[in-house]
């Protein structure tokens, strides 16, 4: 059985048909071929301020120090900020003389800011959706937030960042044999000294600066 004549009419334009879907083919295959566009990493830098120093593990929950001030950074891919918050939060407790010595905060400061529970949907909303958390000595910022959250049972519900990154440890390319104070790597990093005021802002500030100038 032999196929059917066409006319020239129709012949041309089963011939611009083809030629259309033979294009559509080759930029389809173009589009695929494209790389795919870098994600952009959200970064956190953070610090807080405290009524003590951690105490060991053993230590009863209601044993271990409290925060008092809370400070964030978010920075994008090219080390620009993004956003800064920071809050002074009232531990429930009297903060000593020796505290308020180091970091300048009064128990009058504290007087009526709200509890780390009342202050917590505001931290999880800048924690939420990012992709890294760094901070200077992370193994104690990180306690000192898991004993928070654990007070108030949100120790399961927190949106924790899945890379956590210490800056100590990072440095120890940089400052051998012990672990670097923030002073000593922000003068190697940025090349002047730094004016340390163990406040969480500042401090914060100031390890964005060393994260930019390292390109951590």
């Amino acid at each position: 059985m032999g196929f059917p004549e066409i006319g020239d009419a129709e012949a041309d334009q089963l011939a611009a048909r083809h030629v259309a879907a033979s294009k559509a083919r080759k930029q389809q295959s173009k589009q695929k071929s494209l790389p795919l566009a870098k994600q952009k990493m959200r970064t956190l830098v953070y610090d807080n301020e405290t009524t003590c120093l951690l105490k060991p593990e053993v230590a009863g929950l209601d044993q271990q120090p409290k925060i008092i001030e809370f400070a964030v950074i978010e920075i994008d891919d090219d080390y620009n900020e993004v956003g800064e918050w920071s809050w002074l939060i009232n531990p429930g407790e009297l903060i000593t003389p020796e505290i308020t010595k180091i970091t300048g905060i009064t128990n009058d400061d504290l007087r009526g800011k709200p509890s780390f529970i009342q202050v917590l949907p505001e931290i999880e909303k800048v924690f939420k959706g990012v992709d890294r958390v760094m901070a200077h000595n992370l193994p104690f910022d990180w306690g000192m937030l898991t004993n928070e959250l654990k007070r108030v049972g949100r120790e399961y519900a927190f949106p924790y960042p899945p890379n956590q990154v210490c800056t100590v440890q990072l440095a120890s390319d940089l400052i051998y044999g012990r672990r670097a104070k923030m002073t000593e790597l922000y003068e190697k990093a940025v090349g002047k000294p730094l004016a340390q005021t163990h406040r969480a802002l500042d401090d914060v500030r100031a390890l964005v600066e060393i994260v930019r100038a390292l390109r951590w």
